[in-house]
Formats: C-alpha cells, sequence, structure tokens
C-alpha cells in the first residue's frame, strides 16, 4: 500500500484498510457528519487509463448512489483530484466471505440465510459478486461492497485473482473476477441480469465445498475449464449440502443463460422454499434399497415453480368472489347451445387473464376475475373444474394450449385477458378446445372499477351458459347466494387469500392469517373466509409441526362445514387435515361427503381411493381411483396413482396399462417411466425395465440411478451397480437409499469397513427423517433393515415392531421384517414374514435375488413359497 494521505476532500483518512491492483481502500472520518466512512481511490493507472476510468467509474458510482437496499453498502459521495477518482461509501464493521472461507467451507443453513439475501440484493440491480465483496456483520447480516462497480477490488486472502488478467477494464475487455464471470462474459457476449446469478451461484458451490467449481493455473486454463467442463455439483464435493439447495445451486450456474434463473428474485423464492425445509421422500417399492415407487401430490401436480412477487393491491378486495353469485340469464354474447358442447366429461381450466406487462394492479383484477370464474364454474353439477392453485404456473404462458390441456387433463379451457384504463376495465374471454385449436366462444366485457360486483357477475353468468348445462332450480339458487354482504370483509378475505397464495414471502402467512380473522370478525356467518383461515393455520402447521396450528386449522373449518354443510371444498380439505394427523378413517368420512355434495370432484374421489386402499379395503379404492379417472380421463395422474395401488396390490401386470397410459398423456414426465421399469423389474424383465430407467434418468429423475443399480447389483454386475448407485448419491446425499445401495456393493466386495460407514449413514439419516413423521411404517421398517446390517439387533428390532405396529397388512413392511430376522439368524422368523409378505403382494422376483435373505435361500420352505 503507498503512503497514506492525511484527507482527501472533507474525510479525514484513520488508515489503510487494503489495496488492489488499481488503487487503495481507506476508513475515514467524515469531519461534517461525524461518521466513519470507506473511501476507494482509484489511482493505480496510467494517465489514460486514469482519465477514463474516472469517467467511468464516477458515472456507475452515481448510479449505485442511488440504491437503497438492507443488503447493499451505500455510496455517500463520489470525488475527483488529480491523484484520482475516489468513491466514498458505507464502512461495513465485519468479516468478508473470503476470510470465512480460510476456515473451510460454511454449513448449509448459514449459506441459505447468506444466499437468500443476496439474491434479494441482486433483484435490486446489478453486480458480478465474489467473496471479497460480501462482508457478514456481527448481526449475521449480509452487505455487497461495490454493488455495481467493477474497479478496486481489494485483494483478499482466500479470493485470490487469476495473475495473468487484470479485473478491470475499460476498452471492451473484460471487467470483473474471471473465476467469477459468466461463461457468456467470457466469450464476449451481452451479458444480463443472468451473469449476476451465475456469479452467485459460483460464489454459494464456494461457501458450500471449500472451493471454487473450476480451477486453472492461469487465466486461459480457468476460461477453457468455465467453457468446457461439466458444471459441478456442490452436493458432491459435500455431503451435507441439502438437495433443494443442490439444486438451485446447480441450475445458477448452468453454462447457457436460459438454463438459469430469468431472475433474482425467482432465485430468492426457490432458496426461500429451501429454507422451508425439504418435501417428504417418495415412497420406496420392490427392494428396500433401491426401488423407489414416487407418488403424486394430492392434486396430481408436480411441484409449482414460484411466480416472481407480487404487490397486493386493496383493489383486488373487491374482485376475489369466492362463491359470488352468478344469473342464469345473459343480456349479451350468448352463444350457441352446441359451442361448448363436448363429447365425455368436460373437464375444465380457467388459465390465469393475461395484462398489460407491469400493469400490477391490473394483474390483481385479472387474478381476481379468474378466481371468481372458478369458484361458480365449481358450484355447476356436470363440470369438472381444475383448482385456482394448479393453473397458477401457466401465468406467463410460456407452453401452448395443448401442453397445457396434456399437463392439466382437460377437455375445455377458459383463457382470455384484461386491459384496464384509468377506472375503465375491459375482460376478454374464450373458450377453446386444446386438441382442435377452436375457439368455440369468445366475448369482450366492460365495465369500471366501481362496478366491479356487476362486470363479475356478467362475466361469470355468460361463462356458465357457454357450457350450455341445463340448471336446476337448486343451481340456480347456490349461484345466486353471494359469500358476504360485507363488502370490508370481502375486502380483508381476499387480500388474505392472496397473501395466503404467496406463503414463501417472509411474513406472508401472519398477514394471512391476521386478515382472515379480521373477516370474521366483522362477518361471522363468512363460510369461505373461515375456510381460508383453515388453510392458513394448516399451512401454520406445516411449517412448525405444532399440533396447535393444526387444532385450530380443523376449529375453523369444522366451523365453515357447520355453516354450510354442502360446501364440499371445505371437506375435502378438512378430509386433508384429518389424513395428515392420523386420522384416515374420519378422513373417509368427509370426502363420502364432498363427493355427495359435489360428485364430479375428481381429486377427492382420488384421495378417497388412495385412503380406502390403504386402509385394506382395495377393491372399494380402486373403484374410486377408476372413478377419478372417467370423470378426467386425459389426467395423467389419476392413471398414476391407479398404477401405483395395482403395483402395491402385487398386481404388477395389471399396473402396466395404467403406467403406459400415464406415460403416453405425458411423456415428458419421468415418474411413469421409473415406475413402468420398476414394474418389469418386478416382472422379472430386466430388459424392459432397463429401457423404461434410462428414460426416466433421460428425463430427469434421479430416482431411477438406484433402480438400474439394483438390477445391476442382481445380475453380480458389481461396477455397474456401484457406478449407477454413486450417481444417485451424486444428485440426492442425504438419500439413505443411497448410502445403503452402496453399503450392500462394499459388503459384496468384501469391504467391510467402508460398507459399514454407509450403513451407518443410512441410519442416521432415516432417524432425521422420523423426526418429521415419526410413525412413518415405511421409514421405521427400512431404519430397522439399517440397524440389523450394522449388527444392532435390538433396535432393529424394536423400529420393525414400531413399523407392524402401524401397518400390519403392509407386504413392504413384512418383507423388512423378514430381512430384520434373517439376518439376526432367526431363520424360521424369516421363512414365515416373507411367506406373509409375498401373501399381501410383496414381489417373489425381488425376493428371489435378495442376498439378504441368504439364510433361509437353501430351506425348502423358501423354495416351496
Amino acid at each position: 500500500m503507498s503512503m497514506v494521505p492525511s484527507s482527501i476532500g472533507p474525510y479525514r483518512i484513520i488508515e489503510g484498510l487494503g489495496s488492489g491492483a488499481n488503487g487503495e481502500v481507506y476508513l475515514a472520518e467524515d469531519t461534517r457528519l461525524g461518521r466513519k466512512v470507506a473511501v476507494k481511490t482509484l489511482s493505480a493507472l496510467d494517465s489514460k487509463e486514469l482519465t477514463e476510468a474516472k469517467r467511468w467509474v464516477l458515472r456507475e458510482a452515481r448510479a449505485a448512489a442511488r440504491l437503497n437496499h438492507p443488503n447493499i453498502a451505500s455510496v455517500y459521495d463520489v470525488l475527483e483530484s488529480p491523484e484520482g477518482a475516489h468513491i466514498v461509501m458505507e464502512y461495513v464493521c465485519g468479516e468478508t466471505l473470503a476470510q470465512r472461507l480460510r476456515d473451510g467451507p460454511l454449513p448449509p443453513a448459514q449459506v441459505l440465510e447468506i444466499a437468500v439475501q443476496l439474491a434479494d440484493a441482486l433483484a435490486e440491480a446489478h453486480s458480478l459478486l465474489k467473496p471479497g465483496n460480501v462482508i457478514i456483520t456481527p448481526k449475521g447480516s449480509v452487505k455487497v461492497l461495490d454493488f455495481g462497480l467493477a474497479q478496486v477490488r481489494a485483494v483478499e486472502p482466500g479470493s485470490t485473482p487469476v495473475r495473468s488478467s487484470r479485473d478491470f477494464t475499460l476498452d471492451g475487455r473484460q471487467i470483473g473476477t474471471p473465476p467469477y464471470m459468466p461463461p457468456e462474459h467470457l466469450m464476449g457476449d451481452p451479458v444480463d441480469v443472468r451473469g449476476d446469478i451465475y456469479s452467485l451461484g459460483v460464489m454459494l458451490f464456494e461457501l458450500l465445498t471449500g472451493h471454487r467449481p473450476f480451477q486453472g493455473p492461469d487465466a486461459m486454463a480457468l476460461t477453457m475449464a468455465i467453457l468446457t467442463q461439466p458444471t459441478p455439483r456442490a452436493g458432491s464435493g459435500n455431503a451435507a449440502v441439502p438437495p433443494a439447495l443442490d439444486a438451485i445451486v446447480f441450475r445458477a450456474m448452468s453454462r447457457l443463460p436460459q438454463d438459469r434463473y430469468a431472475s433474482a428474485a425467482e432465485m430468492a423464492d426457490d432458496l426461500r422454499r429451501a429454507t422451508a425445509g425439504p418435501a417428504p421422500s417418495p415412497v420406496v417399492s420392490g427392494r428396500d434399497a433401491v426401488l423407489h415407487a414416487p407418488t403424486v401430490s394430492r392434486d396430481g401436480r408436480r411441484p409449482l415453480p414460484v411466480g416472481r412477487r407480487r404487490r397486493v393491491f386493496s383493489i383486488a378486495g373487491l374482485i376475489v368472489l369466492v362463491g359470488l353469485g352468478v344469473y342464469s340469464a345473459v343480456a349479451r354474447g350468448r352463444p350457441p347451445a352446441s359451442s361448448a358442447s363436448a363429447t365425455g366429461p368436460p373437464v375444465v381450466a380457467v388459465l390465469p387473464l393475461a395484462t398489460v406487462a407491469g400493469d400490477t394492479q391490473g394483474e390483481s383484477l385479472a387474478t381476481g376475475i379468474a378466481d371468481s370464474l372458478i369458484s361458480s364454474l365449481t358450484r355447476v353439477r356436470g363440470l369438472t373444474v381444475i383448482s385456482r392453485q394448479a393453473t397458477l404456473t401457466y401465468r406467463d404462458r410460456k407452453q401452448d394450449p395443448a401442453a397445457i390441456a396434456r399437463e392439466l387433463g382437460v377437455t375445455v379451457m377458459v383463457d382470455g385477458a384484461l386491459q384496464r384504463s384509468g377506472d375503465r376495465v375491459r375482460v376478454t374471454l374464450s373458450i377453446l378446445r386444446p386438441g382442435s385449436k377452436i375457439v368455440s366462444w369468445s366475448n369482450s366485457y366492460d365495465g369500471s372499477l366501481t362496478d366491479l360486483l356487476k362486470l363479475q357477475t356478467e362475466v361469470g353468468e355468460a361463462v356458465v351458459d357457454a357450457f350450455s348445462l341445463a340448471l336446476t332450480s337448486e343451481d340456480h339458487q347456490r349461484l345466486q347466494q353471494p359469500p358476504t354482504r360485507n363488502i370490508d370483509a370481502l375486502a380483508d378475505y381476499s387480500q388474505a387469500r392472496t397473501f395466503l397464495d404467496r406463503p414463501d414471502v417472509k411474513d406472508n402467512l401472519d398477514h394471512s392469517i391476521a386478515l382472515f380473522l379480521d373477516a370474521v370478525a366483522k362477518d361471522p356467518r363468512f363460510v369461505a373466509a373461515h375456510a381460508g383461515l383453515g388453510a392458513a393455520y394448516w399451512r401454520r402447521y406445516l411449517a412448525t409441526h405444532d399440533i396447535v396450528w393444526s387444532d385450530k386449522a380443523r376449529d375453523a373449518i369444522s366451523e365453515a362445514l357447520r355453516l354450510d354443510p354442502s360446501n364440499a371444498a371445505a371437506r375435502s380439505s378438512f378430509a386433508v387435515i384429518l389424513s395428515d394427523t392420523g386420522r384416515k378413517t374420519e378422513a373417509i368420512e368427509e370426502l363420502r361427503k364432498a363427493i355427495a355434495a359435489q360428485p364430479s370432484a375428481d381429486e377427492a374421489h382420488q384421495m378417497l381411493g388412495r385412503l380406502l386402499f390403504e386402509a385394506g379395503d382395495q377393491e372399494e379404492g380402486l373403484a374410486e381411483l377408476r372413478k377419478a379417472i372417467s370423470l378426467r380421463p386425459q389426467y395423467w395422474s389419476h392413471h398414476h396413482n391407479l398404477g401405483m395401488a395395482l403395483y402395491k396390490a402385487g398386481r404388477f401386470q395389471e399396473a402396466l396399462l395404467p403406467f403406459r397410459r400415464a406415460t403416453e398423456l405425458q411423456p415428458d414426465q419421468a415418474w411413469s417411466y421409473q415406475m413402468l421399469g420398476t414394474t418389469y423389474h418386478a416382472l422379472g424383465q430386466p430388459e424392459q425395465a432397463v429401457s423404461n430407467y434410462l428414460r426416466a434418468i433421460q428425463l430427469g429423475h434421479s430416482k431411477a440411478y438406484s433402480n438400474l443399480g439394483t438390477l445391476y447389483f442382481e445380475q453380480s454386475r458389481f461396477g455397474e451397480a456401484a457406478h449407477a448407485f454413486e450417481e444417485a448419491l451424486k444428485i440426492d446425499p442425504r438419500s439413505p437409499v443411497a448410502h445403503r445401495n452402496l453399503g450392500d456393493v462394499y459388503a459384496h466386495l468384501g469391504q467391510q469397513v467402508k460398507a459399514r460407514k454407509y450403513y451407518e449413514m443410512a441410519a442416521q439419516l432415516t432417524s432425521d427423517q422420523l423426526k418429521i413423521n415419526p410413525r412413518d411404517a415405511r421409514t421405521l421398517a427400512m431404519l430397522a433393515v439399517y440397524e440389523a446390517k450394522i449388527g444392532n439387533r435390538r433396535a432393529a428390532g424394536q423400529h420393525i415392531s414400531e413399523a407392524l405396529a402401524v401397518s400390519p397388512t403392509s407386504g413392504e413392511v413384512l418383507y423388512r421384517k423378514a430381512i430384520v430376522v434373517a439376518l439376526a439368524g432367526d431363520g424360521d422368523a424369516a421363512v414365515a414374514a416373507l411367506e406373509a409378505a409375498l401373501e399381501r403382494g410383496y414381489s417373489a422376483s425381488f425376493a428371489s435375488k435378495d442376498e439378504d435373505l441368504a439364510l433361509i435361500r437353501s430351506r425348502p420352505e423358501y423354495r416351496r413359497i
């Protein structure tokens, strides 16, 4: 560092803080305001470069000074002097991430906290991040330095720059630090916000692993590595990295900009979802080590991508009219009677209405009108209507109508747009049949913001009428009953629903609960508000696992049902709460009542079928699953769930047909290909199994690696099995199954110490899962197997007994018992448990190849069964 000046303008220099290739950084006192500041001086350039640098730095600094964000160090002042250009910034006390990295990688939970703050900062403005430019304050807050400024980069230990490349250039050459620069920047292509996301991904990788994703002895070697080498996974370098965080970092570091997050806000949303915790693990079928049989979510959808954050306007409270009355006659725009008719059951999706980009108030209005349309159509018998939540992912219209219809399994879609000019609103709607690409009906409606209720009614009645259904007097009566006559309660309710749609955003759930409580206080007979309050309480329970919130949720929805016993949606929600808290019998009764009130509720039929099947009433359960298919025959998820039930019943040949149908309806989803492979595997048809496993892997389903590895293991192809299991472990480092699989390979190869290490890790990870749901029979049984493999017979016996107490007739759990007692040396008990498992549908093909049953393989009883 050069000689420290005594002052720069009104700033008294206290001491030097650091230096870089292009300048100095000082701690100073603002003599006018009496506060400490950081002064950065750009001076170590030749005169020509310095002149250019001054212009560029001052321009960028003035832009940065306009920023105001808690995670961005503020720019207070810019100065020019004969010695150089100076930037006066907020002095942040703390430690840089580069300094933190000297001690190795950071805990994943801490990295998540840091990542959310950095993504929020990037959502505010541009910055190419690196660890030396991020400070952690003593209170744990993140501050980004040099935001929007790619100049005077102080050299921090642990963040060594590539020696043959300067960080700062002005004539079109690179500006930034090569290890953190996106590939498109290195290629000289334009860089947008996705370049910032790449930099953040690289930095998070380094925080999680302690090293950068790409290495090279000089700038050229590093550049070639970034441009040509496969993007590594953070989880491969640190097994403690949660799969969700691993996936986020991997996506952020994608080589192609279009494969990264489109915005920092979108990445921040995913990070917050990861902070909330992982989703429940998928079901595993077949050999306990590997054969994953993923289940489909309650509404059959894949997880929805989180959209950008939306502001909430009070005007939305005027139009999210759940259950608002719709009248039977329309004044204009009536379609021909046959215009919306179709062969087969009409399955309807109302898509989010398009709006002018940037019109946030218009977006709120559009969301409310679409929501109300769904509510109105749901009240009409003879229609199967897709839930509002299921359609939210199509807000940006990145797929064509045929693709959307295929994913949702619908035959008819209501689409449209909303335009707003001042207090005037125009809604344009159309009904189309995606398969034929024919618009069967279209119309426009005009109104004012002061007359939204009338406009809402007009739009709703026209769409209902467009389906040319014969409405009964009971239908008319239901449709004409508004949810509440208290406009203030309605406004509170509507805003509460808006907050509830985004529980991942900090404080939204608290706001939602408070507004629902306000709504029911203003109108105690407001059914939808009581039901919404129950939904918000249930979300709180899922986040905290505090039983107090599940009790509150049950009480709120019970009140909604007391006020309106025929409310099918509330009954279905109540059934979910009862089922997830272990009250399966009561859940079944609620679903029966929901179906009686709304016979076309396909998702209620599906859930009822699954619960009946799990309760041991397999035939009625299968009948309900088939009823769901009859109501929504083009929906792949219904076919998949029927296949799952048949598979669990050991009816493998029958399960093939629904799994095949699911792949035909949705050829780009991997779950059904995996289960098709698993079913062929159970039938002893390895070639077909491998073909479908590889297809699932190609589509991105990592669990299929484990299934493939098991098949190779059974064929004594141990090298290929180990490779497949290692790939599965790379993708999901916290998978107990993947650890157990590798333990089996090493045990077979005689490497007992290494095998035990993997078995112990499998047991630890499974114990962690039981902290979330201690009565999960399958997880208890799997833990018992892992404990048996490390010789902990007492714990294994206890856990298999607990599993059987929860699920005494499960073929899978009984099979785990056979393994546990066989490994303990009790051949008689193993034979008895195996026979019971096979009687309840467990695959004889899997059992015949399982090395864990070697103790009884030579016994006559084994050969007989």
